[in-house]
């Protein structure tokens, strides 16, 4: 798979205290999304010192770098259920079945909201299994389109979006236009990790230390799944995560919930398939 390294999962205990992933900082979809909101921030800040803002909005600035697909350089090796010291329970060795299945698909549709407050974020993406993808992020109102071809992110968001968060002559012009972006810079992290299919699942229990329980075969979208459940109360406040993963091999994911009081979040992943073929937008505008 180009451009992601995968690093040996011994135990759930790794994954669950965090897993070594591409952003190093995954989370669950809901601190994801918040993260994903200092990342615009971020975008926001890096917008407004871009130079040359009247040629940006008249010809569109071109990319300074050719995006190319990295060499192959996933090793990736099968997780151990367990270890002499920490026996994998049956919901723990379904995660790392599931964790495992994530990082070797062709491509997948990941279809979800997550709410936290009054901010409500609507996704609809198709990501490759090596973190190639895009789609949309619907956000107060605002259809953003994102991107990753090769080493590079792509972002696109209409000019209400930036007279929200810039002067009026660079929402002119940037509005409606492709900014690119470097996938490795920390300040766009979440942009990238929400293209990242297996990022997001072994994220989901990640930093929890309560046990995982493993509920009833019971069917979503006509498939048989198996459920995993993790509750967690602290001072009184509880959070609950759960996850489909199919029955059948390979054991892919086909919905995660989380949720806490005022904050919650679905993620709907079908269309297992094929990788599908990216192409770079049109006349992107470099951000750095």
């Amino acid at each position: 798979m180009a451009g992601r390294i995968e690093a040996p999962i011994a135990s759930v205990a790794a994954v669950r205290r965090g897993r070594p992933c591409r952003g190093a900082a995954a989370a669950s979809a809901l601190a994801l999304a918040a993260v994903l909101a200092a990342s615009l921030s971020a975008l926001a800040a890096a917008i407004t010192t871009l130079p040359s803002v009247a040629a940006a909005a008249t010809t569109g600035a071109p990319s300074s770098t050719a995006p190319t697909s990295a060499p192959t350089t996933t090793s990736t090796t099968k997780p151990a259920t367990g270890s002499a010291s920490e026996p994998a329970s049956p919901a723990d060795a379904w995660l790392l079945k599931a964790i495992t299945a994530e990082e070797r698909f062709g491509s997948v549709r990941i279809q979800g909201k997550v709410t936290q407050g009054k901010s409500v974020l609507v996704l609809d993406l198709l990501v490759n299994g090596d973190g190639e993808g895009g789609g949309v992020i619907v956000q107060d109102g605002s259809v953003i389109k994102l991107e990753r071809v090769g080493t590079l992110l792509y972002f696109n968001a209409p000019k209400k979006y930036w007279s929200a968060r810039a002067t009026a002559a660079q929402a002119d012009a940037y509005g409606g236009k492709w900014i690119e972006l470097p996938a490795a810079d920390t300040r766009f992290l979440s942009f990238d990790e929400f293209l990242d299919a297996a990022d997001l699942v072994a994220a989901t229990f990640q930093g929890d230390t309560s046990t995982l329980t493993l509920g009833k075969t019971t069917k979503f979208a006509g498939r048989k799944v198996v459920v995993l459940k993790d509750a967690v109360s602290v001072k009184g406040t509880r959070s609950t995560g759960l996850m489909d993963i199919g029955t059948g091999s390979p054991h892919y994911v086909y919905k995660i919930v989380e949720s806490t009081p005022g904050d919650s979040s679905t993620l709907v992943f079908d269309h297992y398939g094929k990788a599908v073929t990216l192409t770079v937008p049109p006349e992107p505008i470099p951000v750095s």
